[in-house]
C-alpha cells in the first residue's frame, strides 16, 4: 500500500483515536486536529510520523494550514452525543454543520479526497428495516431538537456530492451504526454502552428508557477501522455512501442484561420514559438495522466481533474506572 499524508478531524476522540493508531501502523503519516485535550492519543505524542494539532474545525484558517501536502482527510469532528444534541442544538448544528462546510471548502480547494463520517441518524424513522444507502429518509418534526444532528449530517453528505460532480473533489461516505469499544466516551455520556457502564460500575440502578425494547446493532470499533481503512484506498468506492454497521439485532434491554451478566454487575433495572431522561426536545427510533451489502460487494467486509467478545473488551478497558 502507498503510504499518505492524512489528516484526522476529531482524531482524539473514539474511532479518531483507533484510526489514528491504524494509520501509522500502515506506514502513514497523520495529523490529528481536534479541540479536546488529546488524551486518548495522547501514547502517539511521541510518534515520529504524527502530529496533534489543538483547535476547532470552525477556525477555518487554522484548519486551512493543516492541508498542506495533505493527500486524504477522514472527517469526524463533530457533535455526537444525544444529550448535547438535545441540549445544545445551536453548538451541534454550528460544529456538525458549519466546520464540515469549512472542512469541505479547504478540501476542494486543496484537491484533497474526503472520507466523511455519517450517521445511521441519516435514515430517521423509517419503519422499512433494514436501510439500504438508497433508503427513504424519514424525519421528525424541526421542533424536536432530537433531529438537528441527523440534519447537519445530511447536509454534509449533500456537499459532499455537490463538491464531487461541480469541484471534483473526491469523497467517501461512511453511515456508522453505533459503534463501540474502548474509549468510547466519558462514563454517563448520552451513549447507551457508557451510560450503562457508569451506572453499573458505581453499582447504581441501571436506567432503561421506555421499555428497553427498541432495538439497535452494534458494530466493534476494530470492524469499523478495518472497514474505513480499506474504503479510503479503494478507488471503486469514491463518490459512494456505505453503510458500516453489524446485522445482529439487540434490544437496549437485552444489551443491560448481557453486559450485567458480563461484567457480573448487582444493579436492578429501572424503567425511565424518555422525557424524563432527555426532556421534551427528544424522539426515539424503534429498530436501527443496516442493509451491509454494498460494502461487502465493495471491498468484501463484514463486521466479525461477535457483541459479547467485544463487550468483554470493552469492559476490560472501562474496569479502571472502578
Amino acid at each position: 500500500m502507498k503510504t499518505s499524508k492524512i489528516l484526522v478531524t476529531g482524531g482524539a476522540g473514539f474511532i479518531g483515536s483507533h484510526l489514528c493508531e491504524k494509520l501509522l501502523d500502515q506506514g502513514h503519516t497523520v495529523i490529528a486536529f481536534d479541540m479536546s485535550d488529546g488524551l486518548k492519543i495522547e501514547h502517539l505524542w511521541g510518534h515520529e510520523r504524527f502530529q496533534f494539532v489543538r483547535d476547532s474545525i470552525l477556525n477555518e484558517e487554522i484548519l486551512e494550514e493543516q492541508f498542506k501536502d495533505i493527500d486524504i482527510v477522514f472527517h469526524f469532528a463533530a457533535v455526537a452525543d444525544p444529550k448535547r444534541y438535545v441540549m445544545d442544538p445551536l453548538g451541534t448544528l454550528e460544529v456538525d454543520l458549519k466546520g464540515t462546510l469549512n472542512l469541505l471548502k479547504v478540501a476542494s480547494r486543496c484537491g484533497v479526497k474526503v472520507m466523511f463520517a455519517s450517521t445511521s441518524e441519516i435514515y430517521g424513522k423509517n419503519p422499512n428495516v433494514p436501510w439500504s444507502e438508497t433508503s427513504e429518509r424519514v424525519l421528525g418534526s424541526t421542533h424536536i431538537h432530537r433531529w438537528c444532528y441527523a440534519t447537519a449530517k445530511a447536509a454534509g453528505e449533500h456537499y459532499c456530492y455537490a463538491y464531487y460532480e461541480q469541484k471534483k473533489m473526491p469523497f467517501v461516505i461512511f453511515r456508522f451504526f453505533n459503534v463501540y469499544g474502548p474509549r468510547l466516551d466519558d462514563l454517563g455520556s448520552g451513549r447507551v454502552i457508557p451510560m450503562f457502564l457508569k451506572q453499573f460500575l458505581e453499582n447504581k440502578p441501571l436506567y432503561i428508557h421506555d421499555q428497553g425494547k427498541q432495538t439497535r446493532t452494534f458494530v466493534y470499533v476494530d470492524d469499523v477501522i478495518e472497514a474505513i481503512t480499506k474504503l479510503a484506498f479503494t478507488p471503486k468506492a469514491e463518490g459512494q455512501v456505505f453503510n458500516i454497521g453489524s446485522t445482529e439485532e439487540t434490544s437496549i434491554l437485552k444489551l443491560a442484561d448481557l453486559m450485567r451478566r458480563i461484567g457480573h454487575f448487582q444493579s436492578e433495572f429501572v424503567f425511565v420514559p424518555y422525557k424524563d431522561a432527555f426532556g421534551p426536545g427528544f424522539e426515539d427510533i424503534p429498530r436501527r438495522v443496516p442493509d451491509v451489502r454494498k460494502i461487502y460487494d465493495a471491498i468484501g467486509w463484514k463486521s466479525t466481533t461477535p457483541l459479547e467478545v467485544g463487550l468483554q473488551k470493552t469492559l476490560e478497558y472501562y474496569s479502571q474506572y472502578k
